[in-house]
């Protein structure tokens, strides 16, 4: 079990020693994504054991000078190329839960394809089980965020009257992000996977989600995003 620390310490004491190809040079961007690209395509290839800083350097064509000085640990640096699966800008607010989570699974559906991120980071997320620092780190950088659009999308449908106002709230995100990440598993990371997600699911969890005047999970009027609820999730 100390193998993966020691590892690390020698990668980062032999530091000095990597041909740092861009010594003098400002850090660019393009070598910045280069680590990134090169980080992803190790990691899917010899999952996180098997990814080391040397390994990236060296597909990167970067020194490990450059990486460290962006990425303190192995464990900073996978958390960051893994982290752009998360999406960026504001929720989607479409007046529905149903449709807020439709508009989501759709602009990952997007993203994802191509990108090999919806096979990595499953396979990151089960080796970090061995790996307590990378599991937190992973639950506090890449499933809490998606997480936190559930529970603001129940929680708007709960302010509108679409859905049920004694809810439990926790148990039903558990749920609702379960879905994505089993269609995903089984697929292999087929983000097209994606594409039965919310529809196929919803009309099930109907008759025990919805509010007794709503006739479906999407029938509710529009309203604004700016309730105090819907800001305190969006804030926290």
């Amino acid at each position: 079990m100390s193998s993966a620390p020691s590892k690390e310490k020698s990668d980062r004491a032999g530091a000095e020693d990597a041909p740092a190809r861009g010594r003098g040079r400002p850090r660019s961007a393009e070598a910045e994504q280069a680590i990134l690209n090169a980080t992803l395509r190790m990691l899917g290839t010899q999952g996180v054991a098997g990814t080391t800083i040397e390994g990236v350097a060296a597909d990167a064509g970067v020194g490990k000078t450059t990486i460290y000085r962006r990425w303190p640990t192995k464990t900073d640096l996978i958390l960051a190329a893994i982290s752009n699966i998360v999406p960026t800008g504001e929720p989607p607010d479409t007046g529905s839960m149903a449709g807020d989570m439709a508009a989501l699974a759709e602009t990952q559906r997007r993203r994802l394809s191509g990108s090999g991120l919806s096979g990595i980071v499953p396979r990151v997320l089960a080796e970090s089980m061995g790996d307590p620092e990378l599991h937190r780190d992973f639950v506090d950088r890449v499933v809490n965020p998606f997480r936190d659009m559930l529970r603001l999308f129940i929680e708007r449908g709960i302010e509108r009257g679409e859905l049920r106002p004694d809810l439990e709230v926790e148990p039903l995100v558990d749920l609702l992000h379960a879905i994505p990440i089993y269609r995903i598993l089984m697929s292999r990371g087929d983000p097209d996977a994606l594409e039965q997600v919310p529809g196929a699911y919803l009309p099930i969890l109907a008759p025990g989600i919805l509010n007794s005047s709503s006739a479906s999970p999407g029938s509710a009027p529009r309203r604004s995003s700016g309730s105090s609820r819907a800001k305190r999730a969006r804030s926290g």
